[in-house]
């Protein structure tokens, strides 16, 4: 898995990188760093769980970082949102612009 830095997030911003950017870029490094930690506890982990209840009786329930997880990706999608640096934001800013049509757009 790459490793996003501060740099390669400018470089994907391009002309459209502004100081207020900076912010959303160390908040998706950090987000993106706990979001590795959770991964590799997860995956070195029962995603079902034995919990007993007040009552005494036992039952499977999923793995409590595994739920994490999920919100964690939820996070770093919207990072990128937030810098428009969804796929499909990219394609729409390619789509508005984009004189040089090589073909592969098409596929």
């Amino acid at each position: 898995m790459a490793v996003p830095t501060a740099k390669r997030l400018r470089e994907y911003l391009g002309d459209r990188y502004t100081e207020s950017d900076e912010e959303l870029i160390d908040l998706y490094i950090d987000t993106h760093k706990f979001y590795r930690r959770l991964k590799k506890e997860v995956a070195e982990n029962p995603l079902m769980m034995r919990h007993t209840n007040k009552a005494g009786a036992e039952n499977l329930v999923k793995n409590p970082l595994a739920i994490e997880l999920t919100k964690t990706v939820t996070t770093l999608n919207n990072l990128l949102k937030s810098l428009d640096l969804t796929p499909a934001q990219r394609k729409e800013l390619n789509a508005g612009g984009d004189d040089d049509d090589d073909g592969f757009g098409k596929f």
